[in-house]
Parts: structure tokens; sequence; C-alpha cells
């Protein structure tokens, strides 16, 4: 592989390690290179050419036929420097050498010696295609004058000036540094300054951007010009490096929130630290921070019963309502005897022509027995639920309510828990014999309303019944 063809290929090496891109613009405007540049005369029908074996009647013939037509030299043999102008045109002024060993496909007898200088305009086909960061292509139009005096093989070579036209493009590799690949045709109108490709492969950085802190911020962008900032706060600090800049920040030294102007809140419920009377216990932010979890407007650390809901009055306890009535026994004339809130608790007394209806269901109710324990009753209690299916069918414009209590063996939940299976037990029997299932309530209250001693077997076997009342 000749060196040239090992430059081409160590420069396309480097455009692999791409990374953290920046394109010319008017932050750097300037733009200076340096490289290597390649003569190619045989794709160009040349003008003037006293032989034919020189040239190729076809343009772009063997383009990148390396070894046979381009003229090249071993060192760095172009500089250049450009001026961004805007986003569509740049100027740039470059000088270039080389020896010029071949014309086309004929090979000289002598070098001859080529020095030139252009002077072009680019413009950025980015305008067209679309702006990236990394990738600045452009067309080339410009002029130059070519200095190659002496004659070789009988051809003479001569100064003139020349028009230029072309293409390349600017590969920014690593912030200011890149690389520069070009092609410019060369063309002149008359004899001895031979047509030809020029070739060319520089390393370029870009330069006139001031940013006097060094963050990559621009002093003219530079919000904090004084002070390495970050480029999202355009150039301002961020010391907690919490996402907000220092200047708005209410806790600058303590990583925090963005929402709350960065200052911390370690349980995450909005209220920030500082202000927070719960700050590791996530709340709400109209209780400063602290938690309510029933609700009732008492924080739970200040409430008595903080998972159920109750007036401050009661230290945030649910006041008690011992008939289940859903009126407290503070409000309750009647807190041993079920009755609605508009009669204060109390049953609303019935039609004398009821009284006996009740005394009945009453009656066979307390006859319905049940094994210990449990929520099954004896066969030989049919008969009294099928009298009290009957009397409710008869009475089926009237609503009931099925009340159940047991003994006082075991704890009181499990017994509340035993109340209200033998309640559904003895309903679900009902509504199998008929009874309107909508006209049926039902309430629990296990061993807390005894009507006779827990302390003796007799007593425990009273306990265990169930009651029904009219609630019309």
């Amino acid at each position: 592989m000749n060196i040239l063809s090992k430059k081409i290929t160590l420069i396309i090496f480097f455009l692999i390690f791409i990374s953290d891109l920046r394109s010319q613009d008017k932050d750097n405007p300037w733009v200076i290179g340096f490289g290597v540049n390649a003569v190619d005369f045989y794709p160009t029908n040349i003008h003037g050419m006293k032989s034919e074996a020189g040239n190729s009647t076809k343009w772009f013939d063997q383009f990148f036929n390396l070894n046979d037509h381009y003229n090249y030299i071993s060192a760095p043999s172009k500089l250049s420097i450009g001026r961004y102008l805007n986003e569509s045109f740049s100027v740039e002024l470059a000088g270039s050498i080389n020896k010029i060993k071949k014309l086309g496909s004929i090979k000289l007898d002598k070098s001859i010696s080529y020095y030139a200088i252009d002077a072009n305009i680019n413009y950025n086909i980015n305008k067209i295609i679309g702006k990236t960061s990394w990738f600045d292509p452009y067309a080339i139009m410009g002029g130059g004058f070519n200095a190659k005096t002496g004659n070789s093989n009988g051809l003479p070579f001569k100064n003139y000036g020349s028009f230029n036209s072309g293409v390349g493009s600017k590969i920014w590799l690593y912030k200011k540094l890149g690389v520069k690949i070009q092609t410019i045709y060369k063309h002149f109108f008359n004899d001895g300054s031979y047509p030809h490709f020029q070739h060319s492969a520089s390393i370029i950085y870009k330069f006139g951007g001031y940013d006097e802190d060094n963050d990559g911020v621009f002093d003219k962008d530079d919000v904090c010009p004084d002070v390495f900032g970050l480029v999202e706060f355009k150039g301002c600090p961020d010391s907690d490096e919490d996402g907000v800049p220092d200047s708005e920040d209410n806790c600058l030294n303590v990583y925090g929130s963005v929402k709350l102007n960065g200052c911390p809140d370690s349980d995450e419920d909005g209220v920030t630290d500082e202000l927070d009377n719960c700050p590791y216990i996530k709340g709400e932010i109209k209780h400063n921070g602290c938690p309510d979890t029933d609700g009732d407007g008492i924080i739970d650390q200040r409430d008595g019963c903080p998972t159920v809901a109750g007036p401050l009055s009661n230290n945030g306890c649910p006041e008690p309502d011992t008939d289940g009535d859903g009126v407290i026994d503070r409000l309750d004339k009647c807190k041993f005897e079920t009755g609605p809130a508009d009669n204060n608790g109390c049953p609303v007394v019935i039609d004398n022509n009821y009284e006996e209806l009740e005394a009945k269901l009453v009656e066979l109710a307390r006859g319905i027995l049940f094994v210990s324990g449990s929520d099954k009753f004896y066969t030989k209690n049919e008969d009294q639920l099928n009298q009290i299916a009957g009397l409710m069918n008869d009475h089926n414009d009237l609503k009931f309510q099925i009340q159940g209590h047991t003994d006082s063996v075991g704890s009181e939940e499990t017994n509340l828990q035993l109340s209200i299976k033998r309640i559904n037990k003895v309903v679900n029997y009902l509504v199998s014999q008929g009874v309107d299932k909508s006209n049926l309530s039902t309430k629990g209250f296990g061993e807390s309303m005894p009507i006779a001693t827990n302390d003796t077997a007799e007593g425990r076997t009273k306990n265990r019944r169930i009651e029904i009342k009219i609630v019309n």
C-alpha cells in the first residue's frame, strides 16, 4: 500500500471513533487545516494535450486509480484557512504544493513543481438535506492561480489562473477537531495549463469563540461567564447537582427536588423537609407533611384511633353505638335497643296489632337452639323456623330485623362473627321458605347482650339465641 493510501485509510479509521461532535458555526467561525493533496489529470479530457495517450475521453474514468494517475508527495502539502459567514456560506483560502510526475497516463521524464493558491466560496449542503452536528458537506465555487513552469516529454507547463468547482465535507471528530475531504476540478482556458482534479484530505481545527470559564458555553451566551457551569443552565453552576441552578436553588448545598426549587423532600410528599413536621413519613400538604390515615382531619400522631375515623372530641376514635342502630350512644336515648335516628335511636312504637305478632316471633326465635361454637341449629328447630316464615309471609308488608346473640365462651370477636353466621343461617332458611329477603335486615351482637348468666350451662344455652324485631 502506498503512502497516500495509508494516510486516507488512517483518516477513515479515525471516523469510526467520532464522539462529542460540533459543526462549524458562528461560535467558532475560523477553521485552519493542513494535510495532503493529489493531482489527477487523467479523467478530464485534457485541453491542449498533444498526445491522446495522456487522458481518457470519459469523465471520471478511473477516478480512484491512485497508483497510475495520482501525483502526490510524501509530506504535508496543503494549508488552508476558512471563515464562517452565515448558515449558508463560508470562504476559504488555501495553498498547496506538489510534484507532477504523471500527466494522465503519461509518465514524465522529469517532475514539474506545482504550486497553487485558491480562493473559494463554500455553500453548506446541510441547508438542503438538513442540519447535522458532525457532518458538513459543501459545494465549492471559486478560482485560483497555478504555477507550474517547465517542459517534460515535449509538453509545456505554464502558469495560469483557474476556475474551480467541486465538493467536500468537514467531519468533526471531537469538539473543535475534525477532518476535511474535498475534490476540486480546476479548469483552464489556455494551452500548457491542463485541467485536473485536485483531491485533498486535511486535519482541521476551528477556533475564534471565547469561553473564559471553559464550561463549554461561549461568553456571549454565558449568563455566568466567570464561573464554571453547565450548558443546560446557560453556563451557570448547580453546586449540589440536583438539576436546579444555584441562582434558583433555595437549598444551595443540599440535593433536592426540582419541583421544590432544589430543597429536599425525603418522604416525597410535596412538603420540603424544612417545613415537614413528619419529614420521613409521607403525609399531606394540608397537614404539614404528616399523615392522616383514616381521613378524619386528625394526624396519626395525635389520633387515638389512627386507622378508624372519629371526631376530635373523642380523640379521633369513633363514638360507641352499643345497639348498632347508627345512632351513637351519646345521642341514643335507647342505646340497648335499635331505633331510627329520627326517633333518637329508640324503636318506633308499633301498632298494638303488631305487639302480639312480635311477641310470637320472639318466642319462636328464642326456641331455636344452636350447637355450642357453631352456626348449626338442630333439626327439631325447623318447626319454629317454618312457623316464623309463615307469619312473615302473612305480613309481607312489614320489615323484620333478625338479631343474633351468643354466650361468652371464646373471644368477643369470635362470638361477634359467630352471631352473624347464625343470623345468615336463619335468613337463608326463611328465604328458602318464601320470605322476601328485602323485608329482612340483620344485626349481630355477639356476647354483648346476654339475657341470662354465662356462668351456667343453662344460662349459656339461653344466650345462644335469635331474636326478631319488627322495624317498620
